[in-house]
């Protein structure tokens, strides 16, 4: 994450393109995420860099907290922090999904270019 974007992205405005929840085995949660620029568009948008998709690889969830899954699934901010033996995955919401998963093992992945 760090060689692409050079920081921990917020992940403010990202959308969830992604979820897939396995009992046993990996599951996957994917988001779609830019750098946003100071330059405006025609339409009076602001012009994106750096679009990815950022794939959240989790093994061994335990628990997890969901609510709010729409058509389209915006959110606010992206926090990962160590818990115990494993990890908590926040999704802060915007708009739609919202929530946390709590999993022994999280390996991101990056895909550059929009999906």
């Amino acid at each position: 994450m760090y060689d692409w974007f050079g920081y921990w992205p917020s992940f403010h405005d990202a959308e969830v393109l992604r979820l897939d929840l396995n009992r046993s085995g990996s599951s996957f949660l994917a988001i779609h995420t830019w750098e946003m620029t100071r330059e405006i568009d025609k339409q009076g948008y602001y012009v994106h860099a750096k679009d990815v998709t950022v794939d959240f690889i989790l093994d061994g969830i335990s628990d997890l907290h969901l609510d709010g899954f729409s058509h389209q699934n915006v959110v606010g901010n992206i926090k990962i922090e160590k818990k115990g033996d494993g990890f908590l995955l926040t999704l802060w919401p915007c708009y739609g999904l919202a929530g946390s998963l709590e999993a022994s093992k999280i390996l991101v992945r990056l895909r550059p270019g929009k999906p």
